[in-house]
C-alpha cells in the first residue's frame, strides 16, 4: 500500500518536471523567435533604406577600446589601414573609447599617418542602458547630432572615426559602446541617406589579420594580408552573410614602436593548456562554430541589424560574437568560418595572476566569463537552439575526431616522445580545469537583461 502511494507520488512528480521542461522549452523558442523576428525585420528596414545599394570602394571597421586598449591599437589600426589599402579600397574605421577611456599613444601614432582624417565624436551620457546614445561632432554634444556622409572615391581618403562615450551610469561595458555605435551612429546615418560600404569588419584592439600556414614561419605570418583574404572569400560567396576568421590565442609581450611601448604576439611563448585547445577545434568542431569577435568580415545590413537588436534587447551580453552567430543561424543568415584566415587574440600568460577572482590564475578567469556568458545564453535560448553554435562542456570525440584533435594540437610540434605526453598531459589539464571553470560558471550565468545587467570587461 505503501510502495504504491510512493510510486503514484513519484510518477507525479516526474510528469511535472517533464511539464516544466516543456513549458521552459516553449518560452525559449518564444523569445528566440522574436529576436530573430526583429534582427530580420531590421535587416529589411535597412535594405529598403538604402536600396539595397552600397559603397563598393570602401570598407567599414568598427572596434571597441578600454583596459589595455592603447598598447594595441597603435600598432593594429596602422597595420589595418595598410591591409585595406593594399586591396584597392579606403577605410572608414571606428574606434569605440568605452566609458570615459582615452588613447592618447593611438592618437600619437595615427598623426603620424599620411592620407588619413581623424574625426572625433562625442556621446551625450546614457539615458538608460539599452538606449543609444546620441553622437555629436563637439564635446558639449550641442547641436545638431553627427552623420556620416557620401564622398566621392576621387576625393576620399581613409578616415578614422574616435567616439568618445561619456562616463555615465550606464555606459561601461563593450556591448554599450557597441550600441551607441551601430545603434546611433550607423543606422541613424542610413536613416539619413548615408550609402554605407558593402562590408563590415569588426575586430578586438589586439586582432591582426594572418593567414594560417602550418608551412610559414612567424615573419611570414605576421607579412601577411589576412583580412584581404577573407574580403576576397566573402566577395566570391554572394550566399554568405557574415565570414569569421579563426580565432587563435597568443601571448603578447612589450615591444617599442618608434619610442612608444606596446604590447605584440609572441608566438614563441605557450599558451595556457584550455586555449591551446581552443586554438585547434575553433572552426572545425561542432559546439565551436561561433564567429569571433576578433575578426569577423560580414555584410555590413547583416551585421548592423545584429547588432542594434542585441545591444538594444540584451545590454549585458559579454559575449555578443556568440550571440550574433546563434541569432544568424536561425534568421538563415549564410555564415561560415574560414579556416585559412586567423585573427589573433589575446592570451594571459600561463603564470599570470589576477587579485581580482577568487581562480587566481588570469587566464582561468578569461574562460571563466566566456562560460558565465554562454551560460546566459543557454538560459535565455535553450542549450538545445545553441549547441550547433557553442557548447561550453569538454567534448567527447569518437576515435576519429580524438586522432583529429590530436593531430591539430600537435601540428606545429616536433613528433617525439617528449611532445606526445606534454601534449597529452596539456589535454588532460583542459579537461579537468574546463569541468572545474564550468560548474562555478554555471551557478554565476551573466544578467543580460534589466537595470541590473553589468557589461562590464
Amino acid at each position: 500500500m505503501l510502495l504504491n502511494k510512493l510510486l503514484r507520488i513519484s510518477a507525479s512528480q516526474n510528469l511535472s518536471l517533464k511539464k516544466k521542461k516543456i513549458l521552459l522549452k516553449s518560452k525559449q523558442n518564444n523569445i528566440l523567435r522574436l529576436d530573430v523576428k526583429a534582427v530580420k525585420k531590421s535587416r529589411e528596414s535597412i535594405i529598403s533604406k538604402t536600396k539595397n545599394s552600397f559603397n563598393y570602394t570602401r570598407i567599414l571597421g568598427v572596434v571597441s577600446a578600454a583596459n589595455e586598449a592603447d598598447s594595441f591599437l597603435p600598432y593594429t589600426i596602422p597595420k589595418i589601414i595598410q591591409q585595406i589599402a593594399g586591396m584597392g579600397m579606403k577605410g572608414d574605421i571606428i574606434i569605440g573609447l568605452n566609458h570615459g577611456f582615452e588613447c592618447p599613444k593611438l592618437i600619437q601614432c595615427l598623426k603620424l599617418l599620411s592620407n588619413l582624417q581623424i574625426i572625433h565624436l562625442y556621446t551625450e551620457a546614457k539615458t538608460t542602458n539599452n538606449i543609444p546614445a546620441r553622437i555629436f561632432d563637439n564635446i558639449k554634444c550641442m547641436g545638431e547630432p553627427y552623420y556620416l556622409d557620401n564622398i566621392y572615391p576621387e576625393y576620399s581618403q581613409h578616415r578614422i572615426f574616435i567616439v568618445h562615450q561619456k562616463v555615465s551610469l550606464h555606459s561601461s561595458g563593450k556591448i554599450r559602446v557597441l550600441g551607441d555605435i551601430y545603434g546611433s551612429l550607423l543606422l541613424k546615418s542610413i536613416e539619413k541617406g548615408w550609402i554605407p560600404p558593402e562590408f563590415v569588419v569588426t575586430f578586438d584592439a589586439e586582432t591582426q589579420f594572418l593567414i594560417d600556414s602550418k608551412y610559414s614561419g612567424v615573419e611570414s605570418k605576421l607579412d601577411a594580408n589576412g583580412l584581404m583574404l577573407i574580403v576576397n572569400e566573402l566577395k566570391k560567396s554572394p550566399q554568405i552573410d557574415i565570414l569569421s576568421t579563426r580565432n587563435k590565442f597568443v601571448v603578447y609581450r612589450k615591444s617599442f614602436l618608434d619610442d612608444v611601448e606596446i604590447l605584440l604576439p609572441d608566438f614563441s611563448q605557450e599558451v595556457p593548456p584550455i586555449h591551446l585547445f581552443l586554438n585547434a577545434v575553433h572552426g572545425r568542431f561542432s559546439g565551436y562554430k561561433w564567429s569571433t569577435g576578433s575578426g569577423i568580415v560580414a555584410k555590413t545590413d547583416a551585421m548592423i541589424s545584429l547588432l542594434v537588436i542585441i545591444s538594444k534587447r540584451y545590454p549585458g551580453i559579454r559575449i555578443e560574437d556568440v550571440q550574433l552567430t546563434i541569432l544568424a543561424y536561425h534568421a538563415g543568415f549564410g555564415f561560415n568560418i574560414s579556416l585559412d584566415a586567423i585573427s589573433i587574440n589575446r592570451s594571459p600568460n600561463i603564470d599570470e595572476r589576477t587579485i581580482s577572482n577568487s581562480l587566481k590564475a588570469a587566464w582561468m578567469e578569461q574562460i571563466y566569463r566566456w562560460n558565465s556568458g554562454c551560460k546566459s545564453l543557454e538560459l535565455c535560448y535553450g542549450k538545445h537552439n545553441i549547441i550547433p553554435i557553442v557548447d561550453d562542456r569538454f567534448p567527447l570525440f569518437g576515435i576519429a575526431g580524438t586522432f583529429d584533435l590530436f593531430r591539430l594540437l600537435m601540428e606545429s610540434k616536433k613528433i617525439n616522445l617528449y611532445t606526445i605526453i606534454e601534449t597529452v598531459k596539456s589535454l588532460m589539464i583542459a579537461f579537468i580545469t574546463s569541468r572545474m571553470i564550468r560548474r562555478k560558471s554555471s551557478d554565476n550565468p551573466d544578467i543580460l537583461q534589466g537595470a541590473t545587467a553589468k557589461a562590464s570587461w
